[in-house]
């Protein structure tokens, strides 16, 4: 009777037990369905002070629309890892948004309405069989006025800038009136003459960045010296400014102290505008640029009439009678250069930039938020204005170069607090005494929201440093032969979201790999790989001395000498041998590489496949007896 009591008991308790369980399941699905907790290392899923920022100030409703092809990704487990990373972080955005952001899902089945609907869109559709089905992986974002932003596929190496990517949309889309950008340059960017002196035939056609620009955002041209910036432009941009007078300067400082975004070219040496000049003039007149009137007072500066050399960024000229040397004022800056947490320069593979100047903060009060985007390779030095001046010499720059340890930083970004470098009101106020109206109402002596991006060179948006000129069947097209122009458009981009998107920044990645397996294969590859220079070395010479040895045979024969000596034969069978063996050695080392690493893989997957699960199982085994024991001792 008793027994039965006790299974009784347990059946009842196992019962509530289950009963609870769903119940709890339920109600914490009810009433927490958007509650989260992130765990990862680098807050993946928790949007940043940026995000949420934007999100407060929507004021209109957003749909978007993620298309991901579900049924023909089921083979392709990383795109599926990445669609779960994209959909769960779109989420917390349809959380945070207090109900003004929509999200849908869409499967573009192949031959549906919803691919069609795809297509519709101009979303990236990537073939994965041969009888023509596409995988679709992208986003539609709409407002109420049917603005209309994508995402035509959604790239893993990006992944660092989803959140980027996805605010950056949610901001455009709040706020839909066209970016407007002031330009304000002594160069002829927009087209016209090149100087005040040049013919009506000189005339100089916009540059191709002038025309990438048009299509993005609408350009004001302000002239070299603006009487007036206005209130609708978003973002100054200001282009080799020559010597621009107090007013003018005054101009520049009051609208980057309203908090809106500006971008500067300045140059050492602008060798675009020395191309214009006169050639008579060319020994008395430096083409330089500076702000220093303003820089200084904001913490950084120019490097005064130092030229940036680099020798392993250098391009490679022609010099005349077929000579080819690098020229280390003329730079070809790769990947390693670039700031890969800054969404400006991060996908940036090549910049070029001619006779580029350098910047640094000041010495006494340096800008807090000056951060390098493009910086020299460690291989680099200074080179005075004066060397280049009339007519440099490639080949003896080179052979003056001597590296040194500064750092040398071509582009920056600066934000933060910024005094005003006319804390007492504009230029003239100092003399009217205690005249306070001298003094403008409106006058800003410091900004806390200061966002600039400073460039060491104009010849960087010059046509001739990174666009060819194509022939196309009659049609003449530029084609860009490095990344000038996508660095100009990301950081226009990145001012035009004010303070909201400069606060993001690269976020990580979920893929976590095994870097404890990547460091013994790394200490495994150096280990054999030292083996393996020396073999290839020994392969080497005797290949050498082998056919060394053939040519003076094939000499002897031809002047009557015996085909082949006996010692001949046997030296020739020696070589032969020796490559048979290091050819072995060579790949015996080759094969332990692999086998060393595929060991390594085998012994994790056997702890994970097997090792595990019995040691679970044991400790359920366990568990219940150390259980048992201790209620027969009570």
């Amino acid at each position: 009777m008793l027994q039965k009591q006790r299974t009784l008991a347990t059946g009842v308790w196992l019962a509530l037990t289950i009963a609870a369980f769903v119940a709890v399941n339920v109600l914490s699905g009810a009433l927490f369905r958007n509650a989260r907790v992130d765990l990862t290392a680098e807050g993946l899923y928790t949007l940043s002070d940026s995000t949420q920022h934007v999100l407060d100030n929507l004021a209109e409703p957003i749909s978007l629309r993620l298309f991901f092809s579900e049924q023909l990704s089921r083979d392709i487990p990383q795109v599926r890892d990445y669609e779960r990373r994209v959909r769960e972080l779109l989420e917390q955005y349809v959380a945070s948004s207090d109900g003004l952001i929509e999200l849908e899902r869409i499967d573009p089945v192949p031959f549906s309405d919803q691919e069609d609907l795809a297509v519709v869109y101009d979303l990236q559709g990537v073939p994965v069989s041969s009888a023509g089905e596409r995988l679709y992986f992208g986003l539609v974002a709409t407002n109420s006025t049917d603005d209309t932003e994508r995402i035509p596929f959604f790239e893993r190496e990006r992944e660092a800038f989803l959140e980027y990517d996805l605010t950056r949309i949610v901001y455009d889309l709040a706020n839909p009136r066209r970016v407007k950008v002031g330009l304000v340059t002594s160069l002829p960017v927009a087209g016209g003459l090149p100087t005040e002196e040049s013919a009506p035939t000189d005339y100089v056609p916009p540059w191709a960045i002038h025309g990438q620009l048009l299509q993005l955002f609408d350009v004001e041209n302000l002239g070299p010296e603006p009487t007036e910036i206005g209130d609708d432009i978003d973002i100054l941009m200001v282009v080799h400014p020559k010597t621009p007078k107090p007013d003018v300067l005054y101009l520049i400082d009051q609208f980057v102290m309203s908090g809106r975004g500006a971008i500067f070219f300045v140059d050492p040496f602008s060798e675009i505008e020395f191309s214009y000049i006169d050639p008579q003039q060319r020994r008395i007149y430096i083409p330089y640029s500076n702000l220093s009137e303003l820089f200084q007072p904001w913490g950084f500066e120019l490097a005064p009439g130092e030229v940036v050399g680099d020798r392993l960024a250098a391009r490679k000229v022609s010099i005349g009678g077929g000579q080819v040397v690098d020229y280390i004022l003329w730079l070809a800056l790769l990947n390693p250069s670039f700031s890969n947490d800054d969404v400006i320069t991060a996908n940036l593979e090549r910049l070029f930039m001619h006779s580029s100047g350098w910047l640094r903060p000041t010495e006494e009060n340096p800008a807090p938020g000056f951060a390098s985007l493009v910086r020299a390779t460690p291989q680099s030095m200074s080179v005075e204005r004066f060397r280049i001046q009339v007519r440099p010499d490639p080949t003896q720059l080179l052979a003056d170069f001597v590296a040194d340890t500064e750092t040398r930083v071509l582009a920056a970004r600066v934000t933060g607090t910024l005094p005003s470098a006319f804390p007492d009101g504009p230029p003239g106020a100092d003399d009217a005494g205690e005249d306070t109206e001298a003094v403008p109402a409106d006058h800003r002596a410091s900004t806390e929201a200061g966002h600039l991006v400073v460039v060491a060179d104009s010849d960087v948006l010059a046509d001739n440093v990174w666009v060819a000129t194509r022939e196309f069947f009659g049609r003449t097209s530029a084609v860009p032969t490095a990344d000038n122009g996508s660095f100009v458009i990301n950081a226009l981009e990145s001012l035009a979201g004010g303070g909201e998107l400069i606060g993001l920044r690269s976020r990580g990645s979920s893929v976590r790999p095994f870097t404890v397996v990547q460091d013994l294969e790394r200490e495994a590859e150096t280990r054999y790989r030292e083996t393996e220079r020396a073999l290839q070395g020994q392969l080497q010479e005797t290949e050498n001395k082998l056919r060394e040895l053939q040519g003076t045979v094939a000499q002897e024969a031809e002047e009557g000498a015996p085909i082949l000596t006996a010692e001949q034969r046997e030296t020739i069978a020696e070589f032969r041998e020796q490559i048979v063996t290091i050819r072995k050695r060579l790949r015996d080392v080759q094969y332990d590489l692999r086998s060393d690493i595929d060991a390594l893989s085998a012994r994790l997957e056997a702890l994970n496949s097997y090792v595990m699960p019995v040691l679970v199982v044991i400790a359920a085994l366990i568990v219940p007896l150390v259980r048992r024991r201790r209620r027969q001792s009570q």
